[in-house]
Parts: structure tokens; C-alpha cells; sequence
């Protein structure tokens, strides 16, 4: 290889390192924000309704919409699921970005990366977070849809 051609390879390199390296970062950074969102999120619907509908039974007797409440516990624990998920799914991206930000990549061409030994952690992570989240939406749902049917 020419000096131009392993001036050019070195220049591409560093680039390549740097932005895996700023990959890895908001990898981590993803991780934490989104993990704390959607758990946030999702319970705060849940707990409302099962505080709602907990502030609604009177002591009389046992309302007929209690069994509804069950929905939301699933909803949140979906909720759980779903961030626990995400958090596995950006701690492997973050893994992957580890494994192929070395410095050899710098000098050296055989040290290029090349292996994708996270993919399938992070393909199946992805799609079980989104499950779990679309699941606990629906959740949500069939158990407004259950007060609503109880109270009729």
C-alpha cells in the first residue's frame, strides 16, 4: 500500500474508532433516558388506575370493577418487562461498539471490525421491548374497556 493509500486508511480509521466510540456513549446514555421513560410513563397510567379505581370502592362491599385492577398489575409488569428489555437491548449495542472500537483498527487493517457477535442479542431485545410495551398499552386499555363494561 502507498503512503497516500495508508495516510487515507489512517484518517478513515480514526474517524471510524472515534464514531464508535461516540456510538458507545449514547449507547449508554440511550440506555439510561429510555429505560427511565417508558418505565415512568407506563406506571403512571397504571398506578392512576389502580389508584382511581382502589379510591372508588367503598366499604360496603367488594366493587364489581375490582377485577379490573388486575389488568393494570399486568400492564405494569409488561411496563417492567418492556424496560428491562430496552436496557438489555442498548447494553448489547453498547457491547457490539465495544468490541469494535479498538485502537489496533487504527494501524492496522486486519483489525478492521467486521464481527457482529451482539446482533442477534439486540434484534431479539429490540422486538421483545416493543412486545412487552405494545402489550402494556393494551393492558392499559382492557382495563379501562373492563371498568367501563363492570359499570354498565
Amino acid at each position: 500500500m502507498s503512503d497516500q493509500g495508508q495516510d487515507q486508511y489512517k484518517e478513515t480509521a480514526k474517524l471510524t474508532y472515534d464514531t464508535l466510540l461516540e456510538m458507545r456513549r449514547l449507547s449508554y446514555a440511550a440506555q439510561a433516558d429510555y429505560g427511565k421513560w417508558l418505565i415512568s410513563s407506563i406506571f403512571l397510567m397504571h398506578g392512576s388506575a389502580i389508584a382511581g379505581l382502589a379510591f372508588r370502592a367503598s366499604a360496603t362491599g367488594v366493587p364489581p370493577y375490582l377485577a379490573a385492577i388486575l389488568w393494570f398489575v399486568i400492564g405494569m409488569i409488561l411496563a417492567l418487562g418492556a424496560g428491562f428489555c430496552a436496557w438489555l437491548n442498548f447494553s448489547a449495542a453498547a457491547s457490539q461498539y465495544s468490541l469494535w472500537a479498538k485502537p489496533a483498527m487504527l494501524f492496522d487493517q486486519s483489525s478492521w471490525p467486521t464481527e457482529t457477535t451482539k446482533a442477534g442479542e439486540i434484534e431479539a431485545t429490540k422486538w421483545l421491548s416493543m412486545a412487552c410495551g405494545v402489550l402494556s398499552v393494551l393492558a392499559l386499555l382492557g382495563g379501562a374497556f373492563h371498568v367501563l363494561w363492570a359499570w354498565k
